[in-house]
């Protein structure tokens, strides 16, 4: 669920299966006296453009509706899962859009909710003409996130001894199993109509959530930085090609950081109508993992979708290279996008086209 590599977590190798999943759950709420919460990541990162970038707010020249489901690990005894669902516009004038978005991660074991997170968020964007080549869009986004844990699904260290895990009750109490904090993300991209640069800060305002007295859940700012170009495979020639943006290629990378944790992932693109494709690496090799003698991988992400006239599905494959097996370490991620056409008659007006022309309409990055 999270985006740092795995390598990093934990060497779950030399833990015994019995307990395995459930300590490293121990860890995560337990074992430091002020815990860090991370944000779950997508591997299809533009087909939910608001969790990547608020500047990315009505860069599509049209409405557009998105949804996302990740079930990350898969053959291990808790589930993560995340979900994501948003939509945006721009607004008639198109200098400025708006957009809202709703996301929820579970941990579930052996039936069992042990801990969700809801994010949710409106995003309101502005963007002008740089010069005649490119345009510049930033993104405010406020909202709130709030943290359910069930503590009764939970092993704590009292429960715990040499023989494993023990059937007494907790001693460990929590104040409160729910916690609500407001949130402030923000960010600015520029773009022409083949190239894209853009950076992203969430949390900006490091919200702080107290389950008890001793325990502090500090959610740390997060950088993103997103950029991209884009390679034609067909041109205009006299009018003879109908349409320029059917078959290209795209150059990717993504680099996020997250406290002390970071993470960057290359990719190649392929959009040749209907069809897209890609494939990616994410990894950070320039970095020393702190498992020594293992190297900073965490997977190969295989991505594949369909265009059918206003809807694109995608579907992507997390191989692991990392920590984890194949058979503990694969993730699915599915996506569904529905693009509006809500303003169709807004630019027949001459003089208003004019007023509100931009050098290019939308941002040139993928959708998947």
């Amino acid at each position: 669920m999270h985006f740092l590599n795995k390598n990093n977590i934990l060497d779950i190798k030399n833990i015994t299966p019995c307990y395995r999943w459930g300590s490293i759950l121990l860890l995560f709420f337990l074992c430091t006296k002020n815990i860090y919460a991370q944000d779950s990541q997508l591997s299809q990162y533009y087909a939910s453009p608001l969790y990547l970038n608020p500047a990315l707010v009505g860069t599509s020249n049209n409405g557009r509706a998105f949804f996302n489901y990740r079930n990350q690990w898969v053959n291990i005894p808790s589930d993560f899962a995340t979900y994501v669902f948003g939509m945006d516009t721009p607004l008639p004038n198109k200098h400025i859009s708006i957009g809202a978005q709703v996301v929820k991660d579970f941990i579930v074991q052996n039936n069992k909710s042990i801990y969700n997170k809801t994010i949710a968020n409106l995003t309101s964007g502005y963007k002008f003409n740089l010069n005649r080549q490119y345009v510049v869009s930033f993104g405010l986004q406020i909202g709130f996130e709030q943290l359910d844990l069930n503590s009764s699904s939970l092993i704590f260290g009292d429960q715990i001894n040499d023989n494993g895990i023990t059937s007494n009750n907790t001693k460990e109490k929590l104040d409160r199993s729910t916690s609500f904090s407001p949130d402030i993300s923000a960010g600015g991209t520029i773009y022409s109509n083949k190239l894209w640069f853009g950076v992203a800060f969430y949390h900006i305002n490091q919200p702080t959530t107290t389950r008890n007295k001793a325990n502090k859940n500090i959610i740390p700012m997060r950088f993103s930085m997103q950029s991209g170009y884009r390679i034609p495979l067909s041109y205009r020639w006299h009018n003879s090609v109908a349409n320029y943006d059917d078959k290209f290629l795209t150059l990717m990378l993504h680099y996020q950081s997250q406290r002390k944790n970071d993470q960057l992932s290359l990719g190649i693109n392929l959009d040749y109508n209907p069809i897209l494709f890609g494939i990616w690496y994410r990894g950070l090799l320039m970095k020393e993992n702190m498992n020594s003698g293992q190297p900073n991988h965490d997977a190969i992400i295989f991505k594949s979708g369909v265009r059918v006239k206003r809807i694109v599905l995608g579907y992507s494959f997390d191989l692991p290279i990392g920590g984890l097996t194949f058979s503990e370490g694969n993730s699915h991620e599915i996506s569904l996008q529905y693009a509006f056409n809500l303003f169709p008659n807004h630019d027949r007006n001459k003089r208003q086209r004019w007023k509100n022309k931009f050098m290019t309409d939308k941002c040139p990055a993928p959708i998947i």
